[in-house]
């Protein structure tokens, strides 16, 4: 197993040109300083940050190469390679480079249970200060000397979103956004999804924008939606439109979804999709997912009777992709459907199928 020595005089270079890098790069040289033991006075300070397309460094430094391809930000894919005098690590774009970075940390043995608490680990030799490269990384007897780990994320692996578990955790977050922005990027998340009746919120909206931008200097994206297709047809027009909402043993029921071939519905939809997507402004994705637990809780009415379920959620969010079709081009929805379900309803190009959900906090 490879060790890291945090005592030698180690200089983190970074390029200049991807700015969503600085933070990690900051991360990495505090804790690399505090595994050097700042504190008991073993070294002077943490690694310095150098500018990759600056002067060289010292001829003595050890270096930590920070490098990216300048892929899009939706390729998060990471590399990093360790030996005893170099340190690489690569990301397909700004956002890789990011995980890559915390890869590396994660490798070391510092971890971020909660937003606001690190956990370093124990050194091997208190006076040289050594910590085990503990990754499952392969022996690299390439171009560093044998015995470098390295850890890998393959290119084009799926994001990790992090999806909050209700009310309370999302008024925390927005209570205390810079620290969780953080302990997002350290734990490796891509996109942070928030329901869309938050952005449309004036208070909740400002707090949305606020965090969109501290996430922003780690490459990590802003979403919105989750299980919301029912939030197209608020529960209030129950009252006034009963005929909005899906019939169940010749009863319309408030509770899930609603009536997709009422042409009332589809008009609403539309009304109401403009309303949430024009308050998610800038965003690119979003997710309309059937409510938790009542995947097939649709309309029996007797025209809604001649298409399936899955043909009666193709109908409602190819209505809702229509309109942000108009609000935004270059966004996307995302829509749960199990694989043989299809039916015969073509679907919008801004529409994108999963075949898994979520179970709670990622996927």
């Amino acid at each position: 197993m490879a060790n890291f020595y945090a005592s030698k005089e180690w200089v983190i270079l970074f390029p200049p040109d991807v700015p969503e890098v600085k933070k990690a790069a900051e991360d990495l040289s505090t804790c690399i300083g505090l595994l050097a033991g700042i504190a008991d006075g073993l070294v002077e300070k943490p690694p310095a940050l150098v500018d990759a397309h600056g002067p060289a460094p010292s001829d003595k430094a050890h270096l930590i190469v920070l490098n990216s391809e300048g892929s899009g930000p939706e390729r998060n894919g990471f590399s990093w390679r360790a030996a005893p005098e170099r340190i690489e690590i690569y990301g397909e774009s700004g956002r890789g480079l990011c995980n890559g970075i915390y890869s590396f940390l994660a490798a070391l043995g510092i971890s971020w249970p909660d937003v606001g608490v690190s956990v370093l680990p124990s050194a091997q030799v208190a006076n040289l200060r050594v910590f085990p490269l503990s990754c499952g990384g392969s022996v690299d007897n390439g171009a560093f000397e044998p015995s470098g780990y390295d850890g890998n994320c393959p290119v084009g692996a799926p994001w990790r979103r992090f999806i909050p578990s209700g009310e309370a955790e999302i008024k925390s977050i927005l209570k205390n956004c810079e620290e969780f922005a953080a302990w997002a990027a350290r734990r490796r998340y891509d996109a942070l999804i928030f329901p869309l009746v938050y952005f449309a919120s004036k208070s909740t909206g400002r707090k949305l924008a606020e965090l969109k931008k501290l996430a922003g200097e780690y490459g990590i994206s802003l979403e919105a939606g989750g299980r919301e297709l029912s939030a197209l047809v608020p529960r209030k027009f129950f009252w006034f439109h009963r005929d909005f909402f899906r019939m169940e043993g010749g009863q319309r029921k408030k509770d899930h979804h609603f009536c997709p071939t009422n042409p009332g519905t589809i008009q609403l939809i539309g009304k109401e999709g403009e309303k949430l997507f024009r308050a998610a402004e800038g965003t690119k994705v979003f997710h309309l997912w059937p409510d938790k637990g009542a995947n097939t809780a649709w309309c029996s009415c007797p025209t809604c009777r001649a298409f399936t379920q899955a043909e009666q959620n193709r109908i409602s969010i190819n209505a809702a992709a229509d309109v942000l079709a108009v609000i935004n081009p270059d966004a996307c929805i995302t829509f749960f459907e199990k694989p043989g379900e299809e039916g015969n309803i073509p679907l919008r190009k801004n529409l994108f199928k999963m075949e898994k959900l979520p179970d709670e906090k990622e996927y």
